[in-house]
This record gives structure tokens, C-alpha cells and sequence, in this order.
């Protein structure tokens, strides 16, 4: 239980779980909660790291929210994930050669 300040106490989700009348819960409010929406993830100028213990790889991003906050993280991949990352950003870089190619890059 915690003090709500009006002198009466709010339960916890533990104890609203195994409370056996519900009348005893004090409801608590709180401000709604803001989500910032993300704009773009760009990959950082570092080495990305496997794991072969864990079977994962760390690449070091930067994700860029639409409000202009920025936060580093690391994008985690599966073997198999990686794997697939690897084929898909293979085949864009062949897309951009090609269109170097042809000057239209």
C-alpha cells in the first residue's frame, strides 16, 4: 500500500490481484503518457559486434524522434536476422551501383 495524500492508502497491483472485495481499491490517476513517434533509425559509424556466446549481433544506432530528440541504442539482430539484413542491404547497395551506373545517382 502507499499514501494517495487524501489520507487514504492505494493498493498495490499485487495487492488488487489477490484483494477480495473491490471496493477496498482506491483509484489512482496519473497524466497521460506522451510517445514520441520516430522518425528514422540511422546506424552510427561503428563496428557492429557478434556475440557468439549469444548467437546476437549489436549494431550502435541512433534513433531520431520526430520532436528532435535523439537517442543512441543498439539494434539487436538474431543470427537469422542478420542474416536477412545482410542480404536485403546487400541488394541496395547493388541498386545504387546500378544506378551510379547510369548517373542517376
Amino acid at each position: 500500500m502507499r499514501a494517495t495524500g487524501t489520507g487514504r492508502t492505494a493498493l498495490t497491483t499485487a495487492e488488487v490481484t489477490h484483494s477480495t472485495a473491490a471496493s477496498e481499491v482506491t483509484p489512482v490517476t496519473s497524466a497521460p503518457v506522451f510517445t514520441p513517434m520516430v522518425a528514422q533509425v540511422v546506424p552510427l559509424r561503428r563496428d557492429t559486434a557478434y556475440a557468439p556466446k549469444t548467437g546476437v549481433a549489436r549494431m550502435p544506432v541512433e534513433v531520431q524522434f520526430r520532436d528532435g530528440t535523439t537517442v543512441r541504442t543498439d539494434l539487436v539482430m538474431s543470427g537469422s536476422q542478420l542474416y536477412a539484413a545482410n542480404i536485403q542491404t546487400g541488394r541496395a547497395v547493388e541498386a545504387r551501383e546500378s544506378a551510379r551506373a547510369l548517373g542517376q545517382d
